[in-house]
């Protein structure tokens, strides 16, 4: 094989799996230089992990064209050690690290950045209502508190979907107007570490905070109203409004894109066709309704992930759906719903949207009713990201634990791309019995003190806030 054209081993090495690779190093010095190459690694990347639409934890904001011979080769390890260990029935955790809790608060919100910051919202649980945000640094083995803000009228809180390092700030919060605040990484005090970047005076109309990204936001007022604005120009809004509801109701989840906005509520899912910038818009009303069959208890979305291929290059992703139905107790039921909303084939990108042009197929499929008991009065949460994991907690700990009146476990389920859907079957609704089971158990203890939930599936890394103000983050990879 050494006398074969070096062209022709790199075409046999494309052939062959990492360990193969790694092996052939041993057999001459020829093997050992043609496996340092970039092309080798670059090509060995894209086959086993870009194109099986695996994540790439660890990149720090680098794109995959910078990385070097060593980096790619690297980057390939991680990833497919973050998968396989992910995925596993029982994975392992590889860092557990716990963020000072301030006393007397309980933690509400959880965000995990891609850059490895984690934004905390907690609240004080005595006399006075209070808040208090912050931001910390969770890669280093000790984390470091960044920023910290206490907020004395808080009314809500949205955090830049474009990302920390966003122009028009980090996060949005309503204290009581409207301030964007951006995190200056340069301070040397927490205190000083969020700093005010526009402040919109308008709390006799916004009353909540629902998305943020760029410089669009979508906000509520007093009356349940929802407004898609820019906050570079708060004087013009476009207010989404269902003329088919008697009354707004609560909207638990939004994905917006530069064609639609897709609303999440606890009756209705709705689709609204985003209007151009030139045009002076006041009233949005969907251009399609879904109506739940109940009453939503807590749902989230996101937009999938798809393998990079060059046929696949100028067309939308599929949406998933998880969500969690109430019921007429004072429980939800112990099933998790996951739904797909497939793209239409026939959806014209350079037409407008609307009823006859959509870019989904509608009503979303139930792919999955999912095994999640929760006990009554317990707190429940749940977290989906765009690579096909979604996680959750719940109650189900008798397997591990010889009583079931408390406990906890952090569980999930894998789903993998699909591209072709035409043995595809829907899950009937009617099914009273669960279709699946979780595939993954991440943790579980014995105590009923977890309340929030948040994850970044490409890093491998799961945040817990607890009741006590504890944020414990769990690294998997």
């Amino acid at each position: 094989m050494t006398n074969l054209p070096t062209d022709i081993i790199r075409l046999v090495f494309g052939h062959l799996n990492v360990t193969d690779i790694v092996n052939l190093r041993l057999v001459c010095r020829e093997f050992y230089d043609l496996s340092k190459l970039r092309s080798v690694w670059d090509a060995l990347l894209r086959k086993h992990v870009i194109l099986q639409n695996i994540p790439i934890p660890g990149l720090d904001g680098k794109s995959v064209d910078s990385l070097t011979a060593l980096e790619l080769e690297e980057a390939l390890h991680r990833a497919l050690r973050l998968r396989r260990n992910w995925t596993a029935e029982s994975p392992t955790v590889k860092r557990t690290l716990d963020l000072d809790a301030i006393p007397n608060h309980r933690i509400v919100a959880l965000h995990l950045l891609s850059v490895g910051k984690l934004i905390s919202l907690s609240m004080f649980y005595g006399r006075e209502r209070m808040f208090v945000v912050q931001c910390w640094d969770v890669r280093p083995p000790t984390p470091i508190l960044l920023a910290s803000k206490t907020l004395d009228r808080f009314g809500g809180m949205a955090v830049n979907k474009t990302g920390m390092h966003s122009r028009e700030g980090t996060l949005a919060i309503l204290n009581p107007h409207l301030e964007v605040l951006w995190l200056d990484l340069d301070s040397t005090d927490p205190a000083n570490g969020f700093r005010n970047s526009t402040t919109i005076q308008d709390s006799d109309v916004t009353n909540g905070i629902h998305f943020f990204s760029g410089s669009t936001i979508l906000t509520k007022d007093t009356h349940g109203r929802l407004f898609f604005w820019d906050i570079n120009n708060p004087q013009r809004r476009a207010q989404l409004q269902n003329t088919d509801l008697a009354q707004p109701t609560a909207l638990l989840d939004v994905v917006v894109t530069q064609d639609f906005i897709l609303a999440l509520r606890v009756t209705t899912l709705e689709l609204y066709a985003r209007p151009p910038p030139s045009q002076n818009a006041t009233v949005l009303e969907p251009v399609f309704t879904h109506t739940w069959p109940w009453r939503v208890d807590v749902g989230t979305m996101t937009i999938r992930q798809r393998p990079t291929r060059k046929t696949m290059e100028n067309t939308i992703s599929g949406i998933y759906i998880v969500m969690r139905f109430g019921s007429y107790f004072p429980w939800a039921i112990n099933l998790l719903h996951h739904y797909e909303i497939r793209t239409n084939p026939l959806f014209l990108r350079d037409s407008p949207i609307s009823s006859m042009n959509l870019p989904y197929e509608f009503p979303p499929v139930l792919r999955e009713t999912i095994g999640s008991p929760v006990r009554l009065h317990a707190t429940s949460d749940l977290a989906i990201g765009p690579y096909g994991s979604a996680i959750w907690t719940d109650s189900h700990t008798e397997d591990y634990f010889d009583h079931a009146d408390h406990g906890q476990r952090l569980a999930g389920r894998f789903s993998p791309y699909v591209l072709s859907t035409e043995d595809d079957e829907e899950v009937e609704l009617s099914d009273s019995v669960a279709t699946a089971s979780a595939t993954s158990v991440y943790a579980y203890h014995e105590e009923d003190s977890w309340v929030r939930l948040a994850f970044d599936e490409t890093e491998g890394r799961v945040a817990l806030g607890r009741d006590d103000g504890v944020v414990s983050v769990l690294d998997f990879v």
